[in-house]
């Protein structure tokens, strides 16, 4: 049994939390796929998910799996383009109105209203608010108190009309509801959805489409009064599928439990068992309570990226913009956790709900003690990932070699002492601390930036090398299950364009940095934060967009049979008339000429134009030459 008064987990006598529900999706038109089995605990249950998840396939399935448990109720689902029918009165959705039909919106006739429960667009709840006088004096009271607005219903001629007025103008008049602001249309008709007792269950398809985010905060609190079994009076099942972390609060474990988190309709979507040892952690339970808004982000993407502060993630996300890496389009997230002791925990979190988190830290998440690398040679795939390098088990690879480095920084340290001092770790030291600390990581970032010749010169220099190419394999072994470490030691280390200054100054020093690098090469970028970008490379685990590959096969396309048949006699016209009998419109995109050097023949090729991110044009192709070759060369493609 599970308890959350400020989530409406309660026990009723005819309705008892948590309860599973088998979602039939084949009613919904999905065939081929094995219906999945959510459980209910509460009065408010979230799907979460990236765009094509199958969210909206698993609410529509609820329409068809609920019957049993509404008591007789009716069950509505809200969908997200409810408000499609008013664009025929709100837009030239044709582009033959001129303009928009603004005073000529209506939502139905009397006989409408017998369907306002199946009817999942915006008339259905127009329909309630002209059939239940109850539910529109609800309406109308927040509409006044909170927006200043009034909401009218009338029945002209048989038809519905709704209009609205402004409270706060003695003069104002009635308007119609089609010139009305979009986020207070769904927020009305969403209202009266919730406020319908004849509904037992509601299922709404992004409750925060055209809602900023204060609407979307006040939305969410009315969900939550309503929000409880369906045989308690004026309360509902409720369901949403959304993009928006407003509509997440995340404050326990029954909380947490309540989220559907959604990756493909062809596999089965992911929820905790609160029950589970792993949640009665108090540090795992600290840190729901205080789950911040980039957390709940976080929980939208499959492979957050993890990283130690602010600072970190103003280069990580200068770095994804400069070189196109679209993490957040590929299913990841930067997510700055305070304190790198949070790390496991936080890990922990993200795995349990399905989550691939990937970890970018400090050297000292290395040389201070193995627990942070510990939650990663703990995976499975770990165990075969040593096996394959020829270790029984992933944690005594990494443990052998952690002592190892330990023992010689202890025991030898006079042999790099002159060196390793001038680190940062060493000059910035807790002085009032163990100073080995800062002896490892002082260490660790002297033999990582330190050349191999270098490192043979000091006293004991083979031992040193011999040292760092078995850490070397320790981290390359660690980046194959997603946990980086800053080789330069920290963030800092890699600025090219800011001083690295005080830790209040840090952000700040970040941000000067941005500055630079958006206007270095390329090329150097890549370099200079080759340890940074490995791991946003893991975490967006997407191609590179190249609209130089998207128009090469087109390109040839026309170009190869244009040189067959290209002569000394062959008029630009031709080339143009025959590339559009051929290729039609997207001939458009391409300009063909001819030259001539002596007795050779060349075909000319130019973009037309602008939009495409492409380099190498014009292209001039020898006629008798491989097309191929010398596209390729041109728009430097493999």
């Amino acid at each position: 049994m599970y308890t959350d008064v400020g989530s409406n987990f309660k026990k009723n006598h005819n309705m008892i939390f948590p309860f599973d529900i088998n979602i039939n999706l084949n009613q919904s038109g999905i065939t081929g796929i094995q219906n999945p089995t959510i459980k209910i605990y509460g009065g408010i249950t979230t799907f979460l998910g990236p765009n094509g998840a199958g969210k909206t396939q698993l609410l529509r399935g609820l329409k068809h799996s609920l019957s049993a448990h509404l008591n007789g109720k009716k069950i509505r689902y809200v969908s997200a383009g409810r408000l499609g029918p008013m664009e025929n009165y709100r837009s030239d959705y044709d582009g033959q109105r001129g303009q928009p039909r603004f005073d000529s919106a209506t939502f139905g006739d009397k006989s409408a209203t017998a369907r306002r429960h199946q009817t999942e667009t915006i008339l259905g709840d127009f329909a309630t608010l002209s059939e239940r006088a109850d539910v529109l004096i609800k309406v109308q009271e927040r509409l006044r108190k909170l927006f200043k607005r009034d909401i009218v219903v009338d029945w002209d001629g048989g038809n519905l009309k709704i209009f609205f007025s402004r409270v706060d103008q003695t003069t104002s008049k009635n308007y119609s509801s089609a010139r009305e602001a979009s986020g207070l249309l769904h927020l009305a008709a969403i209202l009266a959805s919730l406020y319908d007792d004849e509904v037992g269950c509601l299922l709404i398809d992004e409750p925060e489409v055209s809602l900023h985010p204060q609407l979307q905060s006040f939305l969410l609190n009315e969900i939550k009064k309503v929000a409880g079994s369906n045989t308690d009076k004026g309360k509902k099942l409720i369901f949403i599928s959304t993009h928006s972390t407003e509509f997440i609060e995340v404050n326990s474990v029954t909380q947490l439990a309540s989220i559907v988190f959604c990756k493909d309709i062809q596999e089965s979507p992911i929820q905790i068992d609160p029950s589970l040892g792993d949640f009665q952690s108090k540090k795992l339970q600290a840190l729901l309570t205080r789950l911040g808004q980039e957390h709940k982000l976080a929980l939208f993407c499959h492979t957050p990226l993890l990283v130690e502060g602010p600072s970190d993630e103003i280069i990580c996300s200068a770095l994804s913009r400069k070189l196109s890496l679209n993490l957040e389009a590929a299913g990841s997230q930067i997510l700055p956790v305070t304190g790198k002791g949070q790390f496991p925990v936080v890990i922990k979190l993200f795995r349990l709900i399905g989550k691939v988190p990937a970890l970018l830290a400090d050297a000292d998440a290395i040389t201070d003690d193995l627990d942070i690398i510990g939650v990663f040679t703990n995976l499975s795939q770990a165990t075969e990932l040593a096996a394959g390098l020829g270790h029984r088990d992933a944690a005594k690879f990494a443990k052998d070699i952690y002592n190892d480095f330990c023992q010689i920084v202890s025991t030898k340290w006079d042999d790099i002492k002159n060196q390793a001092e001038l680190h940062y770790y060493w000059i910035n030291r807790d002085k009032g601390k163990d100073e080995l600390i800062a002896k490892r990581r002082s260490a660790f970032c002297w033999l990582f930036n330190t050349s191999d010749e270098e490192i043979q010169k000091v006293s004991n220099g083979a031992e040193w090398l011999t040292l760092k190419v078995r850490l070397s394999s320790l981290l390359n072994f660690l980046e194959k299950l997603g946990c980086f470490i800053l080789r330069k030691g920290t963030i800092e280390a890699y600025y090219q364009h800011s001083a690295t200054l005080t830790v209040d100054e840090k952000p700040n020093a970040a941000s000067y940095e941005v500055n630079g690098l958006l206007e270095e090469n390329s090329e150097k970028v890549k370099e200079i934060y080759s340890d940074i970008i490995r791991a946003m490379t893991f975490c967006s685990n997407v191609k590179e967009i190249n609209e130089a590959e998207a128009i090469r096969d087109l390109l040839l396309a026309m170009v190869s049979p244009a040189l067959a048949s290209l002569k000394k006699e062959t008029t630009d016209t031709e080339l143009k008339i025959f590339s559009n009998n051929l290729f039609g419109a997207k001939s458009s995109l391409f300009t063909l000429t001819k030259h001539i050097d002596g007795e050779d023949i060349y075909l000319d090729v130019n973009l037309s134009t602008d939009i495409l991110e492409v380099t190498g044009f014009p292209i001039r192709i020898k006629k008798g030459a491989n097309p191929i070759e010398v596209v390729n060369n041109s728009l430097k493609l493999k």
